[in-house]
């Protein structure tokens, strides 16, 4: 597969590269990441070719963005792919000395609140344009909207009618005014697709460590809706967190936690015939999601050049079509799940 490869996003007039830099580590989910080794990764992903960068309030709380526009804004507008999410605005605290953020190292010093109300979500994207420094993106995602962040059903059926009632109606007015190309949902837990198209008319959802190598069961209900109904999905987390990089290593991570037995046994497993064929796992998991005609793009993470260099390297690998054949004859992929070698 090749960088400047694109795909169109759902029914929309957009087209995607098929591999972009997702800047949540460079908000400081894992670590504090410095500005100059965050500067040199945001280098690194453009001198690489990739020309798709999805960032969000969220990250870092507001620190992604912040750095996604100072590495982008003086770049030809026309020659690259932005997309921004909306469901949280920032606010200073009322302690400023005493507050500290959570979640995140290195972050801002600013609360987020979890709203999807019209209001919210206007204030979330215009005060995303401005911390990008940039006056235009191509898509917005409905952010974190999902079981994972709202545990109770009944906290949950309340933010969706409040994106009901409001908050959807602002993305279709940014959409038809011409202000984005698309709207889309960023989701994390299965079932959570199915909600979203039961109530809107999504062109796309980005998938976080859902549909993976390792782990893909949404495909025969979730994904297969969405691509009936006519939208895209923009696959994340492909390493499920980490452990589809480093193998089944100790310390392994998977679900930003320590990897399970079930999952360390199954990952070895999909190592096993990746070393069989002289396949790096990390490449078989970057190039599995592409095979599935629904998936527009991979974003990836890194916070470093030398990850950036190495995933685009694994990215454009040649995997031979025996290594995908072998996965199935292992059951480790369904015999009903699309890989490269179908193509």
């Amino acid at each position: 597969m090749q960088l400047d490869t694109t795909r169109r996003v759902g029914q929309t007039g957009l087209h995607i590269p098929v591999l972009g830099l997702g800047t949540c580590p460079l908000g400081g989910v894992y670590e504090a990441v410095g500005e100059t080794v965050a500067r040199a990764t945001f280098d690194a992903a453009w001198d690489s070719g990739l020309r798709l960068y999805d960032t969000a309030p969220w990250y870092g709380l507001g620190q992604a963005e912040h750095r996604t526009g100072r590495a982008l804004y003086e770049k030809d507008r026309s020659s690259y792919v932005l997309t921004s999410k909306v469901g949280r605005v920032l606010k200073a605290p009322r302690d400023r000395t005493a507050f500290r953020p959570a979640n995140w190292k290195g972050a801002l010093a600013f609360e987020h609140h979890h709203v999807f109300t019209y209001d919210a979500i206007m204030r979330s994207y215009e005060d995303s344009l401005q911390r990008l420094g940039i006056n235009r993106v191509d898509a917005l995602y409905i952010h974190d909207l999902d079981s994972g962040y709202f545990r109770s059903e009944e906290e949950l059926s309340a933010r969706l009618g409040d994106l009901e009632k409001g908050g959807y109606r602002a993305l279709e007015e940014l959409k038809r005014s011409g202000e984005i190309k698309a709207v889309g949902a960023g989701v994390n837990e299965s079932g959570m697709i199915d909600r979203f198209l039961d109530r809107f008319d999504l062109d796309v959802f980005l998938v976080a460590s859902r549909y993976t190598l390792l782990e893909h069961d949404i495909y025969f209900d979730e994904v297969a809706r969405a691509g009936k109904r006519g939208a895209s999905l923009v696959v994340g987390g492909v390493f499920n967190s980490g452990i589809l990089a480093t193998g089944a290593v100790e310390g392994a991570k998977y679900e930003y936690g320590a990897a399970s037995p079930s999952v360390v046994e199954r990952v070895g497993k999909l190592a096993d015939v990746a070393r069989a064929h002289g396949v790096s796992l990390p490449a078989a998991a970057l190039q599995f999601p592409l095979a599935a005609p629904v998936v527009a793009s991979v974003v990836f993470g890194a916070v470093k050049p030398a990850e950036i260099e190495a995933n685009v390297a694994h990215f454009t690998s040649n995997i031979p079509a025996a290594f995908w054949s072998d996965l199935r004859a292992e059951r480790l992929v369904h015999p009903d799940i699309p890989l490269p070698a179908d193509a």
